[in-house]
């Protein structure tokens, strides 16, 4: 066996040397071409040192130091491959390079510390397996991540190292478990080595550039993570039989045998076992790739279905858009109403019957509990799946509903989607499950937004009426404040013909006010009817305003410069005005009297309304005066005076101030443009003309 030993190695060596010599005249540039040469070189190395060791019977503890350092070599030499180093200062600063440096010199420690206190090469022949399942590993990776047109080139080499690899790996794995090493097999490694040399050399010759473009997917992934488990399986195994022997003494080979098979019947039956590796490669799947849906665009194309969606029905818009992304052949969304009972808000091309809807009633619980999609094809198949669901599927699979999403806002079941299967889908996976929860919850937001609108529109509906009517009441208000005027003095003055004129002019002016009234209700508006401005004699209005208030209690002085003209609503600047000496009677003592006084500064007109009262205070004036529906009166005011007044006033390009003290009074002061007079006339065709 020796014989045939040195003549394998021998061949082995020759062949390896004619490689080093090709490598060398394809004078490739690059890192993973580099190493490739130092490769054949160490390959060549290592095959003349196994010849010199047959030959002279040194011990073999030199040659594994050049199979370590072979092995070591071909790891970065894929390494390489895999992460595209262009130098060799770059591949030593990747991570995963670093990794694979610090576990050698791990194992070199244990290897050291096995050989020097225990004489036991159990550790150095873990140390060699390790060595050997990495780089299968990464071997496994490239070719699987290669494109098809870059598997080609990479199966030869892929071949040739793995060939090696592998039988290197069983050499040292019955090493390790028997403590020696079977020189049969050791014998035989020079052929195999000489014969994979070919291989190698092709893969060499056929990629031109080594750092080919690679992707990973999720298959390659879970594959070499079931290879690298039943690597660390196998070594784990591998010391349980150091152990055993350890601790057992010699045992026979066939316990031995017994031992290995057992373990790999263990190994096949856990790694054949489909629950485990779906598993296995749904973990994969969510913590080490990106999801096969692009979330981003996912979501611009849900909006965009959602603005082509031109019905005013909400539920038929998010429908629409659902269908269109997944591209369903119908869709329709059930409410859940105060009765935990789903109603039907849009139909389109799914009309569930009573049976269904009364399957879709059971659910309620079953979603709140489990928040979790039901596809009724995999109740059908799989019904272990969907544990505590009673449901009758059949009916519903009959009206064309396979799936059923549930609807949450705020975690609490609003609503669910029933729709067909999309386009090109089998029995959903957990990622086509949390793509639909992603859709839908964005579809439940977008309806719970545009109920809350709808809501609020409805409740603005309500405020503008109520604030409506807050102003009709207080024009009313002042009408009947003025037709009682009529009613006080009737008593008196029923026999006086002036008095008898003003009432005339009274009730005259209260009818025009209460069209004004009329006309606001019937245009459904806020803003009061806006008549003409015309040519308003202050002097005399505030006579007028003085003569009303004086009805009642604290009375009213005035003051006022004559020949002081505005242009303005007459009408309106009255109703404010009396408004504004009827809160400063209020406020005051009934003995005490309110000033009014009125005056010329520059060209401006500036009113004053004092009163000696109650006052307010500085938060009172900032937070609530100008704030329409805040009063200090109850329920005798409506809080709108004061805001219409300021209103009034600066639509006329006027300012109103007001400054107050506690228990002091207070100031109200308008500021006006004035007018020069001109006098009124009429032209031919009865038009109001300025003289």
């Amino acid at each position: 066996m020796e014989l045939l030993g040195l003549i394998g190695y021998g061949l082995s060596s020759l062949a390896y040397l004619i490689f080093f010599l090709l490598s060398m005249a394809s004078r490739q540039q690059s890192l993973s071409g580099t190493l490739t040469r130092v490769l054949g070189i160490i390959l060549c190395v290592c095959a003349c040192m196994s010849v010199w060791q047959l030959y002279q019977g040194f011990s073999l503890v030199y040659v594994l130091y050049m199979e370590a350092l072979k092995s070591i070599l071909i790891t970065l030499l894929i390494l390489g491959v895999k992460l595209r180093a262009s130098s060799f200062s770059n591949l030593l600063k990747q991570k995963e390079v670093h990794h694979f440096l610090i576990a050698v010199v791990l194992l070199a420690l244990l290897s050291g510390v096995s050989i020097v206190n225990q004489q036991n090469f159990t550790w150095v022949f873990i140390s060699f397996m390790a060595l050997n399942l990495w780089p299968l590993v990464l071997l496994e990776q490239v070719f699987r991540n290669a494109q098809k047109r870059a598997r080609w080139a990479v199966w030869p080499m892929v071949f040739g190292l793995g060939s090696m690899l592998v039988f290197d790996f069983v050499i040292f794995a019955q090493g390790a478990l028997i403590n020696q090493l079977d020189f049969n097999f050791w014998y035989l490694r020079g052929y195999l080595s000489a014969a994979m040399m070919p291989f190698i050399l092709l893969s060499s010759k056929r990629i031109k550039n080594w750092s080919s473009d690679l992707f990973i997917s999720r298959d390659i992934v879970f594959y070499s993570s079931i290879l690298v488990l039943s690597g660390v399986y196998l070594l784990l195994l591998a010391f349980a039989g150091y152990v055993i022997r350890f601790l057992d003494g010699q045992w026979s080979e066939l316990l031995s045998v017994a031992f290995m098979c057992l373990g790999l019947l263990v190994l096949f039956a856990v790694l054949l076992t489909q629950n485990l590796r779906n598993k296995i490669r749904v973990f994969i799947s969510k913590h080490f790739f990106a999801n096969r849906y692009d979330y981003r665009l996912e979501w611009l194309n849900l909006i965009a279905a959602i603005e082509r969606s031109h019905s005013e029905d909400i539920y038929e818009n998010a429908s629409s858009a659902l269908s269109e992304v997944l591209q369903l052949d119908g869709c329709i969304y059930l409410q859940l109403n105060n009765v935990n009972r789903f109603e039907v808000m849009n139909y389109g091309q799914l009309k569930p019957g009573m049976a269904s809807m009364g399957q879709l009633d059971s659910l309620v619980d079953y979603f709140q509990q489990q928040a979790w999609i039901i596809d009724l094809s995999e109740v059908k198949s799989s019904p272990e799946t969907y544990k505590g669901l009673e449901i009758d599927h059949i009916c519903l699979l009959n009206d064309n509903i396979e799936i059923l999403v549930p609807v949450f806002f705020q975690q609490h079941l609003t609503g669910v989607f029933a729709m067909t299967r999309p386009a090109n889908k089998g029995v959903l996976n957990w990622e086509d499950r949390d793509f639909l929860f992603a859709l839908t919850k964005q579809l439940g937001n977008y309806l719970s937004l545009q109920e809350a609108q709808k809501q609020l529109t409805q409740t603005q509906q309500f405020a503008v009426f109520h604030r409506m009517s807050a102003f009709v009441l207080h024009d009313l208000k002042n009408i009947q404040a003025q037709l009682g005027l009529i009613t006080a003095n009737a008593e008196r003055h029923k026999n006086n013909p002036e008095f008898i004129s003003d009432v005339f002019a009274t009730v005259e002016s209260a009818s025009s006010r209460l069209q004004k009234v009329v006309r606001q209700l019937a245009n459904k508006s806020l803003e009061k009817i806006k008549e003409p401005k015309q040519q308003v004699n202050v002097q005399a209005l505030l006579v007028e305003s003085v003569k009303l208030a004086n009805v009642h209690k604290p009375q009213v002085k005035m003051e006022c410069e004559a020949d002081l003209y505005v242009y303005a609503d007459k009408e309106r600047f009255a109703g404010v005005l009396m408004h504004l000496i009827e809160n400063a009677q209020q406020a005051s003592k009934p003995d005490d009297h309110v000033q009014l006084i009125g005056k010329k500064q520059e060209n401006r007109l500036i009113l004053s309304i004092r009163d000696r009262g109650c006052g307010m205070t500085q938060a009172f004036i900032r937070d609530k005066l100008f704030t329409p529906f805040s009063t200090t009166k109850g329920n005798a005011g409506m809080g709108i005076g004061v805001y219409e007044a300021r209103q009034f006033f600066e639509e006329n390009s006027g300012v109103m101030s007001v400054q107050s003290e506690v228990d002091k009074g207070t100031t109200f002061t308008i500021e006006m443009s004035l007018s020069e007079y001109q006098e009124i006339g009429y032209n031919n065709h009865g038009k109001i003309i300025n003289c």
